[in-house]
């Protein structure tokens, strides 16, 4: 297949990763991929992965030149499938898509806020052939918000990533941070803006004993306003933060806990990466958390769910903080979820099923 994905989004986080992770898989089964994006972040990161990529902006949802402009190059490079990987765009990359007259054009979307609000979005899916979310829990609200459009164009393809690689390992992370020998070490992975809502992970870690230390990875607006709120609850001394990390499978080894403390998510890549390096999660209920987390069959659990209270996240990590053996087991459940139901070539077989359009009108269900 030749496809063509646009991205529109202006930063370089999870979703944008995973977009790049796939199109770089999908070309490693010898499709041939090209990313258009909107801002030169999104750009280097798909070319440092080996996919090709070029800047074609689309503005907001009265930029009809910049539809043109896209549907031109769509034209001229005639793709099989086009990919829109960023919900925002659906409208003008949709209407691209139809002037370019490109065969199939599928909507990718991956939080549970992305739903059909507005008639810009229900006039869009006319020209959408299918739509992939990332959760199961997505389906019903995005059903709902557009319920003129045919249930079985919707597709669940949960998210997928590999085993982060290790190349100095945890304690290495753990003596450049200076975390104490021996420490617990809770932590998390996340651009610091205000919908991971990390400054709930610090007030948790206020509650915990002091000997506990905790990372943050992860750069993004709210990072000055984070540290002043440590300062304030006087855990500055314990709270780490990394900034921006490459190293993300020795940051994830050095953790004995990972925290996903978010508002809104969707099936969130880096609790998935967390889970492959046999980290036990503890999550907020978003969207993707409970399928993540969810007993295995012989009753392991890969973590623990909690409400959106700072008090019960603080209750959950003392829990298994507190408890070594059900650490262990718990990072065991998390390998195995991670190998059985988040493998990277399972998502791949899925996308070349939606992609090549072989499911038609009757086929995945949500």
């Amino acid at each position: 297949m030749r496809i063509v994905a646009h991205h529109g989004a202006r930063l370089w986080g999870g979703a944008e990763r995973a977009v790049v992770r796939l199109l770089a898989g999908l070309q490693a089964r010898s499709h041939e991929v090209l990313l258009l994006y909107n801002d030169e972040v999104v750009g280097e990161g798909a070319r440092a992965a080996g996919v090709g990529a070029e800047r074609l902006p689309l503005g907001g949802d009265v930029a009809l030149p910049h539809a043109v402009r896209l549907a031109r190059e769509l034209e001229r490079r005639a793709p099989d499938v086009l990919l829109i990987s960023f919900f925002k765009k659906a409208w003008l990359g949709a209407l691209a898509g139809r002037l370019a007259g490109v065969p199939r054009v599928v909507l990718r979307t991956a939080l549970s806020s992305d739903v059909a609000r507005g008639l810009k979005y229900r006039v869009a899916l006319r020209w959408i052939d299918a739509v992939v979310l990332n959760s199961p829990s997505m389906a019903g609200p995005f059903l709902a918000s557009a319920p003129a459009y045919p249930p079985t164009r919707v597709r669940v393809i949960p998210g997928a990533v590999p085993v982060p690689a290790i190349s100095r390992g945890g304690p290495a992370v753990r003596r450049e941070t200076g975390v104490p020998a021996g420490a617990a070490l809770v932590g998390t992975v996340a651009r610091l803006d205000r919908q991971k809502r990390l400054d709930r992970f610090l007030d948790a870690v206020a509650e915990l004993p002091p000997e506990v230390h905790a990372l943050v990875a992860g750069e993004g607006p709210e990072g000055g306003a984070l540290r002043a709120r440590a300062r304030a609850l006087g855990v500055e001394g314990r709270v780490h933060f990394l900034g921006h990390r490459e190293d993300v499978g020795d940051v994830l080894d050095a953790m004995d806990l990972f925290v996903l403390c978010s508002d809104r998510e969707g099936l969130s890549n880096a609790m998935m990466e967390a889970l492959a390096s046999g980290v036990p999660v503890v999550s907020t209920p978003v969207s993707g958390a409970a399928l993540a987390l969810a007993p295995l069959p012989d009753g392991s659990v890969p973590g623990a769910l909690v409400g959106f209270d700072p008090s019960e996240l603080a209750a959950a990590l003392r829990r298994l903080l507190d408890d070594p053996a059900a650490r262990q087991k718990a990072s065991q459940a998390a390998c195995r979820r991670a190998r059985e139901s988040f493998g990277f070539e399972r998502l791949l077989d899925d996308w070349e099923s939606v992609l090549a359009g072989d499911a038609g009108e009757g086929g995945g269900t949500p």
